[in-house]
């Protein structure tokens, strides 16, 4: 049983570190909002703040989705193989998060956006 087991562990690890060389290291993004605004433009730092905030703002499906597009510039398939959802998750995960992303920056300096459910007639 311990020899089971460690076999099973030693494949835990070892597929880890693969996955580590595929898809490089994880970073969380809260950690590099100085280096976003910093790396912007000098006018433009207080729109890359804002535009930072408004991401965090997002569900994490949404952030996520619109990271992975937007950021690494996945396809929507490898998107969907990545996270394991159907194609057509994909992309209205990714309708929804821009649209929100869009009323965010809009929306006046501190005001609350309010989500609207639609209603079928």
């Amino acid at each position: 049983m311990g020899a089971w087991l460690r076999a099973i562990l030693h494949n835990v690890f070892v597929d880890g570190k693969r996955q580590l060389r595929v898809r490089g290291q994880m970073v969380d993004v809260r950690d590099m909002e100085d280096d976003l605004a910093l790396s912007a433009p000098p006018d433009d730092r207080a729109g890359m703040q804002d535009f930072f905030r408004a991401t965090m703002r997002l569900s994490t499906e949404h952030r996520q989705i619109l990271l992975l597009v937007g950021v690494e510039g996945l396809s929507y398939r490898e998107v969907a193989e990545e996270l394991g959802v159907p194609l057509g998750t994909v992309m209205s995960r990714l309708a929804r998060a821009r649209e929100k992303l869009r009323a965010l920056l809009e929306a006046p300096q501190g005001a609350e956006v309010i989500q609207l459910r639609r209603t079928s007639p």
